[in-house]
């Protein structure tokens, strides 16, 4: 004999269930909300690739307090309608919303929902929670299916919420649709773009002025056909080189017009050896003489004694 279903306290857990799915609700939308005001700062920072990614961690909480949503009026049907599940006959109206609690149970954080699985699966057997796991029978809610999906948000998704966003926050932000979303790595492919008529316009213009004005250039502006024709000849032998002039205006010829830039030629001065001084050696110094004289001008006896011996050698 089958043990008896626990009406009451399945009826517990559906109502605690129902409960919690609210204060998570509540909890994510408040999260968001913050997250929201982050990604708008992004946005007017003009900083769009870290945007779209935050954006898409967005899109997934939004679905799955969606999908919080869907459950939470599964659980609330389910508490009300527990009596037709104690009845001998399975109800063909329950069917969606055991299959979609079952199927939630393991991608919703919610810890009352696995205690729900564990009393659906002692009424109707192990083999209806299997199926409801994987959706083999294709009885759980399509909208609940889509809402727990794994797949990344389409780029069109993120762009609405990323427009949304800015308007909410008023900041100044348009999508360029060129754009795929892709990274270029920091080369891009320059785009087949025809300038306008008026560009053309112009540059025909200034083509046809330019090559009038070189139509017009005068004959003395051409260039000679050898540069080699107008220049001299090389002297050949020494008598035929000029002679240096050696007057005093050499240095400073005059400007003539066989001579348009005279060039001052300077004479060379023969190098003369260096003679090294010579060193002189010092005399040595004589001995001061005794007193000439006297201060009153007379003189002194050595001078009469030299001026003796002068006399005695003639």
């Amino acid at each position: 004999m089958p043990a008896q279903f626990p009406l009451a306290k399945f009826k517990v857990e559906l109502k605690l269930a129902s409960s919690r799915l609210q204060f998570l609700q509540a909890k994510h939308n408040s999260l968001a909300t913050k997250a929201r005001r982050d990604i708008a700062l992004l946005l007017e920072a003009n900083k769009h690739a870290s945007a779209e990614i935050r954006v898409e961690g967005i899109i997934r909480e939004d679905l799955h307090v969606e999908a919080m949503e869907i459950v939470e009026l599964y659980c609330e049907l389910l508490c009300t309608r527990a009596g037709l599940i104690d009845q001998a006959q399975n109800d063909a109206g329950l069917g969606e919303a055991i299959h979609s609690v079952i199927y939630a149970s393991s991608r919703v954080e919610v810890k009352e929902l696995p205690r729900i699985r564990d009393m659906l699966g002692a009424k109707y057997g192990k083999e209806l929670v299997k199926k409801a796991m994987s959706n083999e029978d294709g009885l759980v809610n399509e909208r609940l299916l889509k809402k727990l999906s794994l797949d990344p948000p389409s780029k069109a998704l993120v762009r609405m919420y990323l427009k949304e966003i800015a308007a909410a926050y008023s900041v100044d932000w348009v999508h360029d649709d060129s754009d795929d979303g892709k990274p270029s790595g920091g080369l891009g492919v320059l785009a087949d773009v025809s300038p306008p008529a008026e560009v053309d316009e112009v540059e025909a213009e200034s083509e046809e002025i330019e090559e009038s004005e070189g139509s017009k250039e005068p004959e003395d502006a051409k260039e000679p056909e050898s540069d080699d024709a107008q220049l001299p000849s090389p002297p050949t032998t020494m008598a035929s080189l000029p002679s240096v002039p050696t007057s005093k205006n050499a240095n400073n010829p005059a400007t003539s017009a066989n001579n348009p830039t005279p060039v001052v030629v300077r004479a060379k001065k023969p190098l003369s050896p260096v003679k090294k001084p010579l060193k002189k050696t010092p005399s040595p110094a004589k001995p001061e003489s005794k007193q000439s004289a006297t201060d009153d001008g007379t003189p002194s006896m050595d001078d009469l004694q030299r001026r003796f011996n002068a006399l005695k050698g003639l």
